[in-house]
């Protein structure tokens, strides 16, 4: 079953977004392609947080198998070693990644305290828009897991990877999707 998030794309957004750029070809038009959620435990000098409780915090979310993060790179401040596990990451396509933009929009960032609306300058040169959420507690899945998970230290990143030509056709790609930004 299509998401409805999805249907409101094809029937009112990329319709607009065609005739407002005038694109030659339906395939021209901006699209999400990947949304990426990214947990990332945040390093101590006593040690790593249990990344296995970010995978699952992950599949709670998402509702698909996390991957697990390794760390790139040794560092000696935060006494880390190349190849430890330091997080989790899930890439959502399709009608997952649609359900779950429409959890963020709807039910997500307006729970969010004091939230003023989503900093225009996250976009990168290529179209990509990265964000950073830091109460988990706003997702309505965590309700019932509160108290497994109320003394898990990480910062969600949800990353959307926008395919468009430039960054004001994905912000306004983003924005005919209904993301709050900041004026």
């Amino acid at each position: 079953m299509a998401s409805r998030y999805r249907l409101f794309y094809e029937t009112v957004v990329r319709p607009e977004l065609l005739a407002k750029f005038q694109y030659k070809n339906v395939h021209m038009v901006p699209r999400v392609e990947k949304v990426t959620v990214s947990v990332a435990t945040r390093l101590r000098p006593s040690g790593l947080d249990n990344p296995i409780a970010a995978a699952f915090m992950l599949e709670l979310i998402t509702g698909q198998q996390a991957k697990f993060t390794r760390i790139r790179k040794a560092n000696a401040r935060y006494k880390t070693r190349e190849g430890l596990l330091e997080g989790a990451k899930v890439a959502l396509r399709g009608d997952s990644m649609y359900h779950f933009m429409d959890r963020l929009v709807t039910q997500v960032l307006p729970r969010i305290t004091d939230f003023e609306g989503l900093d225009r300058k996250s976009f990168d040169h290529d179209g990509g828009y990265t964000l950073g959420i830091r109460d988990w507690s706003t997702f309505l899945e965590f309700e019932s897991q509160h108290e497994n998970l109320s003394n898990l230290n990480v910062q969600q990143t949800p990353g959307l990877g926008v395919q468009a030509p430039s960054e004001e056709e994905a912000f306004l790609l983003l924005s005919a999707l209904r993301f709050p930004f900041r004026q």
